[in-house]
C-alpha cells in the first residue's frame, strides 16, 4: 500500500492536482513510519528472505524520502516527515542490479556515505546515493529560503553545492553509458543541485528583484525577495549558470517520457531565470537565451503529452516567451562568447513590463492546471 500510494501521489500530481498529489503522499509517509520502514531490520524482517523484496522496501522508504523532498520545495515547505525520524534503512543498490534480480543482503549505511569525504580509499556507491544526497541539499536550501539566513550559512550550503559534483566518481561523470542510455537516477540528482542552487541565489540576487511577482513562477508559491548585498551579482551569476546546466540536462538526446514528471518544475524555473537574465541582459545574450527558452517549450511540448501540467506550463511560458524574445527587440549581434559572464544591465522593474504579467495570481498556479490522463492510461 505505502507503493500504490506513492506513485499515486506522484501521478496526480503531475496531472495537475497538487494538492491531492501532497495529500497522498503524506499518508503514505505517515503508514510507512507506523510500520516501522525506516528502521534498519524492517527489510530483513519482512522480506521472508528475498533479497530483492528486502530492497524493495529499502528503496520504497528512500524514494519516500526524496519524493518529499521535491514537493517540499515545490510547495514551500521546510518540515518533512521524513526527516522527523531516523532513516536507518540501508542505501538502495543500482537500479541495473535490482532489475536484474542480483540484489544482495546488506549493502551501505548513509553515514557511511557521507564520510566517503575523507575516507582512504574510494567506495563504489550507486546512483541513488547521489540523489538521496542532492535532495537533502535540496533540503537545507528550503530551510532558510525564505528568512534572512546569515551568510556564513548560506556559504556553508554553497559549499555543499558547490562540493557535490567533485565527488561524483568518474564512472559517473558522463550521464550517458557506452549503450546511449541515460542514467535516469543521477539525471535528477544533478537536476536536483542545479534547481537547489536557483533557489538558493535568485531571491539574493538582482534577477527576483526586477520584480517580487517573478516568483510565482516556482510552480506554486512564491519566494521572498532577500535584502540587496555586496554579492547580489555573484548570487545572479550561480543562478543563471543553474538554470543553464539545467537546459543542458534538457538537451540529453533521450526520450523525454522517462525521465521523472518532476523535472517539468525544474524546466521552468530554468526558464524564468533565462528569461529575467534576458532582460536584465539588455538583448546582449537573446541568442543565447532564446535557445535555451526554445528548447525548454519544446521539451515542455513533449512532455506534456503525458503531463497536464507541463501542458498548462507550456501555455504561460509561451505567452511570456513572446513578449521577452522578439526578433525586433535586439539586433542580436554580440558573439556568443561574450555573453556567458553577464549578470546586470541597470534594468529597473518599470522598464521590463512583460513582468507584470505575473501579477495574475492565476500564473503557474497548480489548482488552475486542468486534469488530464495518467501516463499509463495511453496503454489501456
Amino acid at each position: 500500500m505505502v507503493q500504490a500510494r506513492l506513485l499515486f501521489a506522484i501521478a496526480i500530481h503531475a496531472r495537475g492536482e497538487p494538492n491531492e498529489g501532497q495529500a497522498m503522499l503524506q499518508n503514505a509517509i505517515d503508514l510507512a513510519i507506523s510500520l516501522g520502514m525506516n528502521t534498519k531490520d524492517f527489510a530483513t524482517l519482512h522480506g521472508d528472505s528475498l533479497p530483492c523484496l528486502e530492497e524493495s522496501f529499502r528503496r520504497t522508504w528512500w524514494e519516500l524520502f526524496v519524493v518529499e523532498g521535491i514537493m517540499s520545495a515545490i510547495h514551500r515547505k521546510p518540515t518533512m516527515k521524513t526527516r522527523s525520524v531516523a532513516s536507518e534503512v540501508l542505501l538502495p543498490c543500482e537500479d541495473s542490479t535490482y532489475t536484474d534480480g542480483a540484489c544482495f543482503s546488506g549493502g551501505s549505511s548513509l553515514a557511511q556515505f557521507t564520510d566517503r569525504h575523507f575516507a582512504e580509499e574510494e567506495v563504489s556507491f550507486s546512483s541513488s546515493c547521489y540523489r538521496i544526497e542532492a535532495v537533502q541539499i535540496l533540503s537545507r536550501v528550503m530551510s532558510i529560503a525564505n528568512a534572512e539566513a546569515h551568510p556564513d550559512e548560506v556559504q556553508a550550503i554553497d559549499n555543499s553545492l558547490a562540493a557535490w559534483s567533485h565527488y561524483v566518481p568518474p564512472e559517473k561523470r558522463d550521464l550517458i553509458s557506452n549503450s546511449g542510455e541515460v542514467d535516469e537516477l543521477l539525471f535528477q540528482a544533478h537536476m536536483l543541485i542545479n534547481w537547489a542552487t536557483i533557489l538558493l541565489h535568485m531571491p539574493r540576487s538582482e534577477l527576483l528583484s526586477v520584480h517580487p511577482a517573478t516568483a510565482d513562477i516556482f510552480c506554486a508559491k512564491g519566494d521572498k525577495q532577500m535584502p540587496s548585498t555586496d554579492t547580489k551579482h555573484a548570487h545572479a551569476s550561480k543562478a543563471t549558470d543553474a538554470s543553464k546546466e539545467l537546459s543542458n540536462l534538457a538537451a540529453l538526446r533521450c526520450p523525454v517520457q522517462k525521465h521523472t514528471p518532476f523535472f517539468i518544475c525544474a524546466l521552468v524555473i530554468a526558464s524564468v531565470v533565462q528569461l529575467a537574465a534576458c532582460t536584465l541582459h539588455n538583448c546582449r545574450c537573446m541568442y543565447q537565451h532564446r535557445d535555451r527558452i526554445t528548447l525548454v517549450v519544446g521539451l515542455l511540448k513533449s512532455l506534456s503529452v503525458s503531463w497536464a501540467c507541463a501542458g498548462s506550463v507550456l501555455i504561460k511560458i509561451k505567452k511570456i516567451a513572446a513578449k521577452v524574445l522578439k526578433s525586433e527587440h535586439c539586433t542580436m549581434t554580440v558573439a556568443s562568447n561574450q555573453c556567458d559572464s553577464c549578470t546586470d544591465s541597470g534594468l529597473g522593474s518599470e522598464e521590463v513590463p512583460w513582468l507584470e504579467f505575473f501579477n495574475d495570481p492565476t500564473v503557474m498556479s497548480f489548482e488552475r492546471f486542468a486534469p488530464g490522463p495518467l501516463f499509463f492510461e495511453e496503454s489501456t
